[in-house]
Order: structure tokens, then C-alpha cells, then sequence
């Protein structure tokens, strides 16, 4: 067992969790346990993967059913167990870590990601050459992005833009206004940021994308005067 902060055991029952509890585990949930687990300073029951690891920053693998049997644990406020749920393709547990943006691989192998080539608006063209200027979603953390979102909703029951507070669910519907929605980094620039550097929820916004597009371009005119 490891050492550290340890959750209390809730021994009503070890049996499987219906999938309608495991469904209760959002992005942000996911994030907070990879943050602690890769830290060292939470005590868990879980043993070392064998099959499949969970990808993360400077190359730390963590085992999936470990980090989710964390996440469900907060999500359901009791220890949630080895025994309650299954890891592996298909089961609820890599489903839901895989929609908090983190890569899952067999054992052995390297990451499959691709890095997503930016949408026109976002390139610059600089002495005849292009130079690609990259977002939060090919850069930063795993998982940061569906992370900040999740808890943005959770504090303010929907998504919208913190800048001008557009509605983008009142206009396109719950399936698609997700999609208008992008998190910037308030703090610092990626280019800024030493190796290692750790960023929090809360140095996040979550804008339209038209409000991260002009604060971008006024960061840069900023950084020019």
C-alpha cells in the first residue's frame, strides 16, 4: 500500500459499482488524481498496473485503474476499491479517462498522440516562413482542458464565456456549445514556462472563440510596446 493521505474506507459495500456511479467521475475529478498520485502523497489500495499505462507529462506513466479508483472516490465521497469496478478497453473507466484528454497505451509503448495543427487564424507568417503558434490543446497538461471545464461547470452550472458572457449552450444546444468554448492561460505564456512547470485550475479562463483569439492578440501587441 502506498504512504501518505489516506481515504477513509466506506465498507457498506465492495461489490461493482453500477455504471450509473462510475458515470458520476468528471474530467476534473480525473485531473485532481493524477495530480496527487504523481505526487506521492495519497495512500491507495490499488496495486501496479501490468497491461496498459496512462500517459502524462515529462514522460511519468501512471496505472489507469489506480488514478480512477481515485477520481470515483471523490466523486462518490467514499474509498472506492479495487473490487468495485473493471479497468480495461471498453470498460467505463478508460472510457471516462480517455474523455479527460489522457492517452492510455499498452505497456512498452510510446505515446500514439498526434499534435494538432492549429486552424489558420491561429499561424504567423514570419520572414516567408510559417511559424505555428500553439494552443492550449496541443501544449499544455493532458487532461488540463476537459479539467478546467469540468470544474467550470460545476461552480456555475453551464459553460459560457468569461469575458463578454456568451452563452454558447443558449445558442447551438448541449451537444455542440461545448465546442465554442476554449481555456487560456491567464498567467504565463507556453514559450514562458520553465520544464516542469505546474499550472493550476484557477490560472485558467474559459473564453468564446472569439474572446481568446483577441486576448491573444492583445498579449502579443503587449509584449511588442
Amino acid at each position: 500500500m502506498n504512504r501518505g493521505t489516506s481515504l477513509a474506507i466506506d465498507t457498506r459495500s465492495q461489490g461493482r459499482l453500477p455504471a450509473e456511479s462510475l458515470n458520476r467521475v468528471t474530467a476534473e475529478h480525473v485531473w485532481n488524481a493524477v495530480q496527487r498520485l504523481a505526487s506521492g502523497t495519497i495512500e491507495h489500495s490499488f496495486g501496479a498496473s501490468t497491461d496498459y499505462d496512462l500517459l502524462c507529462e515529462d514522460g511519468v506513466r501512471l496505472p489507469p485503474k489506480t488514478v480512477f479508483g481515485l477520481a470515483a472516490s471523490e466523486a462518490l465521497g467514499f474509498q472506492v476499491l479495487p473490487s468495485h469496478f473493471s479497468g480495461g478497453l471498453g470498460t467505463p473507466c478508460f472510457r471516462i479517462l480517455a474523455a479527460a484528454g489522457f492517452e492510455i497505451v499498452p505497456k512498452g509503448e510510446s505515446s500514439h498522440a498526434t499534435v494538432v495543427p492549429p486552424a489558420p487564424e491561429e499561424e504567423e507568417w514570419e520572414e516567408g516562413g510559417r511559424r505555428l503558434v500553439f494552443h492550449l490543446r496541443s501544449e499544455r497538461g493532458r487532461g488540463l482542458s476537459p479539467a478546467k471545464k469540468a470544474q467550470f461547470v460545476r461552480e456555475h452550472g453551464r459553460l459560457f464565456c468569461e469575458r463578454c458572457h456568451f452563452d454558447p449552450v443558449a445558442v447551438y444546444g448541449a451537444d455542440f456549445g461545448d465546442a465554442c468554448i476554449e481555456v487560456h492561460h491567464h498567467a504565463a505564456h507556453v514559450a514562458e514556462m520553465s520544464a516542469g512547470h505546474r499550472t493550476r485550475l484557477e490560472d485558467l479562463s474559459c473564453l468564446c472563440a472569439n474572446c481568446h483569439r483577441v486576448t491573444h492578440r492583445e498579449l502579443r501587441q503587449r509584449a511588442r510596446d
